[in-house]
């Protein structure tokens, strides 16, 4: 947490300043709202990156809800920017990435000849392990982009 300084009114009064060591709890009314805050900082610069895929006319590199983020990259080098840009900013902001929530995928395209080694990616200080599926909003994507596991999945919950 960065170092905050506050200081209470009440009606007219203000107290003196005093160092906010704690932060504030989950169950606060006002968490989500300035996580969200924080986490659209964190989000708009991540769109100022230079990478991800083109759909229609807008550039898409990243695909976020709540805390659950998507990067988008063509490659190694873009999802490298992308996470050191994302790290950066949610470091200077007080947010940490949690690693054992972060996993990778590659999606293969048809048509695609490239032989693609399965295997742990590293940026920084971060070790990430590739999937090939994962659950994202509740839907299940995967490496193959079949939708097929997903509405077998459906299907059994009807």
């Amino acid at each position: 947490m960065l170092k905050t300084r506050c200081a209470v009114r009440i009606e007219e009064t203000l107290s003196s300043c005093f160092e906010n060591k704690t932060g504030l709890k989950q169950s606060d009314s006002l968490s989500p709202i300035l996580f969200n805050l924080a986490l659209q900082k964190v989000i708009q610069s991540i769109k100022m990156v230079p990478s991800g895929m083109k759909i229609g006319s807008q550039q898409l590199n990243v695909l976020a809800y709540a805390d659950d983020i998507v990067l988008i990259g063509k490659n190694k080098i873009e999802l490298r920017q992308l996470f050191a840009e994302i790290e950066n900013i949610a470091r200077k902001l007080g947010l940490n990435l949690n690693q054992r929530k972060t996993i990778y995928m590659i999606v293969k395209w048809k048509n695609s000849s490239k032989q693609m080694t399965i295997g742990q990616l590293t940026i920084k200080n971060y070790t990430f392990e590739r999937v090939e599926n994962f659950k994202y909003l509740g839907v299940i994507l995967n490496d193959n982009n079949n939708y097929q596991i997903d509405l077998q999945e459906r299907i059994k919950k009807c």
